[in-house]
């Protein structure tokens, strides 16, 4: 197994409170592995570590190099994230904001090349973005904008990705869309994911392999069958869940109402 990606005893810390307690993962490469856990667990404090947005104990390993030895610009051209919420510049043309995922490739005095056109043009069209090529980036849709944001990650040419909850303001139709896209593109292209995600049952579908956070450290780690458990749901997530079996290998995470009558008020 090729590792793409090593994590060892990641710590954050922040206003003196702890965010990260000694994460350690190894993900492979053209792994996808899904991070789940309830608000407030550390996913997206875990996705900047990696980055080097936060600073953090330990270390991480990309590619075989240390990032703490890496230039910010070499860093970005081993790793892309899509953020949950992204900054969309107004009056920005679609081709525009793809561009800027070639920041860490583009010479500072000469500007984009020939070649930087050529992998935005590529990318727009992979996405089926072409289309929207002369779009302000702000009148897109939400599925349009969702591509438009991964286009931008993927014009980096990084072999790995990361993704923060890629789908939460998606309806259910492009939420599938979005994930089939990005595994699609993940085979195509041998990309190493890592996604932090909400929804549970989006999350048995979509990664090869879960691990759960809560209060910043990893509670458990497997494929969806192992780290869907309903214990682990009630005890980390404090929801009561049934697992049930799709029909075609795959899990369905149901919540359960309470059972408790609601007490009668009266005036």
């Amino acid at each position: 197994m090729t590792v793409a990606l090593s994590l060892s005893g990641i710590s954050v810390r922040f206003n003196g409170s702890r965010i990260l307690d000694s994460v350690d993962l190894e993900i492979a490469q053209g792994e996808w592995l899904g991070i789940i856990g309830p608000n407030g667990a550390g996913k997206t404090t875990l996705l900047r570590a990696i980055t080097g947005a936060v600073e953090f104990e330990g270390s991480v390993t990309i590619e075989g190099n240390r990032s703490s030895t890496l230039k910010r610009r070499d860093l970005a051209r081993s790793v892309a994230l899509v953020p949950q919420h992204p900054v969309l510049p107004p009056g920005m043309r679609v081709v525009d904001y793809v561009l800027l995922g070639r920041t860490p490739h583009v010479h500072a005095v000469t500007g984009p090349s020939h070649h930087d056109l050529d992998v935005v043009a590529r990318t727009l069209e992979a996405l089926t973005l072409s289309a929207f090529t002369d779009r302000d980036v702000t009148t897109l849709s939400g599925g349009e904008l969702q591509r438009a944001v991964i286009a931008r990650a993927l014009a980096q040419e990084s072999q790995i990705l990361l993704l923060d909850e890629p789908t939460t303001a998606l309806d259910i139709g492009k939420q599938q869309e979005v994930l089939e896209l990005v595994d699609r593109l993940r085979k195509d292209r041998t990309l190493t994911v890592v996604s932090a995600m909400h929804d549970l049952t989006i999350a048995a579908q979509f990664p090869d392999r879960l691990v759960m956070l809560a209060e910043g450290r990893v509670v458990a780690e497997g494929d969806g069958r192992t780290v869907l458990d309903p214990v682990l749901i009630r005890d980390h997530y404090s929801a009561d869940v049934r697992i049930l079996d799709d029909g075609s290998g795959g899990i369905v995470v149901v919540p359960l109402r309470s059972q408790e009558p609601m007490s009668d008020s009266k005036n």
